[in-house]
C-alpha cells in the first residue's frame, strides 16, 4: 500500500483484529511473565515471533534500507533480550518494543548522518543523465533522496505519521515527547521534506 506520494507504507492490521488486542496485550504479559519468573526461553521465541514482522517493517521504512534493516531487527532482539528482565508492565510489551526500535534506528540514522552519505541523491543525477528513464523510478528516488536530507528526529516523525499512518497523539507517545512537542516535530519536518523535495524536484528540470 503506498500513500499519495507513492511512500510505501506498512499494512494496517488492527481493523479487523480491534476486538482481540486487549487478549493481545495479556498474552504478552503472560509470556514475559514466563520469560523472568520462569527463565522459559521458549517464551520469548513466541514474542518474537508475534512481534518479528511488524519490526522488520518499521525497520524498513525508517532506515529505507533492506540490509540495513536485517541487521537492525537482530540487534533490537538482543537488545529486548536483555532488557526483559527489567520491563514493567507500565506499558505494553508492544509498545515498549516500538520504542526500543524507534531509538535503534534513530541512533542508526544519527551515524549516517555524521556519514554524510549522498547515496540517493548522487544514484539520482546518475539516473537523470539517462535517455528513457522511467517515470516512476525517478518519483521513487525523489522520495528517498528527500526522506535522506531529513534530520534524524524530524525523519522517524514524518514516516511515522506520512508513512506509517499514526496519529500526533500516537507518535508523541512512540516518541516517548509531549503532544505539542510531537506537533511542532511534525510541522519542521514537513517543511523540511517539502524544500528538500521542491529543491530535487528543480534540479531534475535543470
Amino acid at each position: 500500500m503506498k500513500d499519495r506520494r507513492g511512500l510505501r507504507s506498512v499494512p494496517d492490521t488492527s481493523g479487523p483484529h480491534i476486538q482481540t488486542e486487549a487478549t493481545s496485550e495479556q498474552e504478552d504479559f503472560a509470556l514475559v511473565r514466563r520469560f523472568k519468573h520462569d527463565h522459559d526461553t521458549a517464551a520469548f521465541e513466541i514474542l518474537f515471533r508475534r512481534h518479528q514482522q511488524y519490526v522488520v517493517q518499521l525497520c524498513l521504512s525508517l532506515l529505507r534500507s533492506q540490509a540495513e534493516a536485517e541487521d537492525a531487527v537482530q540487534e533490537i532482539f538482543i537488545k529486548v533480550y536483555r532488557g526483559l528482565a527489567s520491563f514493567e508492565p507500565k506499558v505494553t510489551f508492544r509498545g515498549w518494543l516500538y520504542r526500543i526500535t524507534i531509538n535503534h534506528c534513530r541512533d542508526l540514522l544519527d551515524q549516517r548522518a555524521r556519514r554524510a552519505e549522498d547515496s540517493d541523491e548522487e544514484a539520482l543525477a546518475a539516473l537523470a543523465t539517462k535517455p528513457g528513464q522511467e517515470a516512476g523510478l525517478v518519483a521513487t528516488m525523489l522520495l528517498e533522496a528527500a526522506l535522506a536530507k531529513l534530520k534524524p528526529d524530524y525523519r522517524i516523525a514524518f514516516i511515522l505519521q506520512a508513512v506509517e499512518g499514526h496519529s500526533i497523539a500516537e507518535v508523541a507517545s512512540l516518541l516517548g515527547i509531549g503532544f505539542e512537542a510531537a506537533a511542532s516535530r511534525l510541522r519542521r519536518a514537513y517543511q523540511q521534506f517539502h524544500h528538500a523535495y521542491e529543491g530535487l524536484t528543480r534540479q531534475q528540470k535543470v
